[in-house]
């Protein structure tokens, strides 16, 4: 039996809670746009409509981008990133620091909207401008990885890795990539850096209890997925492992 999880897999799924609904630094009130953002998790269709009647008076940027947002909360990411890809290459778009974030929302954008090729576009033009950023290396991996460009990916992961060494999620998508590629002393590897970094984290909990069962440890691969169960019963490793578990549990049978 083959249990283990594709955290990439899970990472793309959760891709829209890395779009950030923050304040833009902007010469307008900050109000209009704190109000604007607020609006989209109750109405999107009222705060896009408020976005575009605050652009019609002189909003700017920050009125285009609250009209952008609002439009990934209506399912519409692929305008969405268009727009956030447009708003980037403005004269007014601010800082390269600004400027990377819009074009890495654009990529999140471009990857809900299951167009890979322009995720990585956007995610190559924001580390031109904020090269040394964990984040965006590890966004453009999830951009190679949805395209089964496992290589591209791994080579991502590692440069994420070279500027922030203290989190572990990065190395278990790491371990992801160097696994579909058969590389099994580096995935496991990985597992293990991860849970060095933090010894309860859900996601390598389930990458080692499925090391564990191919070793023929049983008991230990259902501890190691108990664990998860445990300590956070509501995310995507928990559901993973609920499976595993019942599948354990029809083979002892």
């Amino acid at each position: 039996m083959d249990f283990r999880l594709s955290c990439f897999a899970l990472s793309v799924l959760a891709i829209a809670c890395a779009i950030p609904t923050g304040a833009w630094p902007a010469p307008a009130p900050a109000n209009s746009y704190e109000s604007c953002i607020a609006v989209i998790d109750k109405n999107p269709t009222e705060a896009f409509e408020m976005a575009l009647a605050w652009r019609d008076r002189g909003g700017g940027l920050p009125a285009e981008h609250c009209a952008a947002l609002a439009l990934i909360a209506l399912d519409e990411a692929g305008e969405a990133a268009s727009r956030l890809g447009t708003l980037a290459s403005r004269t007014d778009a601010g800082t390269l620091s600004e400027r990377a974030k819009l074009l890495t929302e654009a990529g999140n954008a471009w990857l809900l909207a299951n167009q890979w090729e322009n995720a990585n576009a956007a995610f190559s033009a924001a580390l031109k401008l904020t090269p040394r950023d964990p984040e965006l290396w590890t966004d453009r991996a999830r951009a190679s990885a949805a395209r089964q460009n496992w290589t591209d990916a791994e080579k991502d992961l590692t440069n994420a890795i070279t500027f922030e060494k203290s989190r572990p999620e990065i190395y278990v998508l790491r371990a992801s990539a160097r696994a579909a590629q058969g590389d099994k002393p580096g995935y496991r590897a990985d597992i293990d850096a991860a849970l060095a970094i933090d010894p309860t984290f859900p996601e390598a909990l389930v990458e080692r209890g499925s090391i564990k069962l191919e070793a023929g440890d049983t008991a230990g691969a259902r501890a190691d997925w108990l664990q998860v169960l445990v300590r956070a019963p509501g995310g995507p490793a928990a559901d993973a492992v609920r499976t595993r578990i019942e599948l354990l549990e029809v083979h002892d049978r």
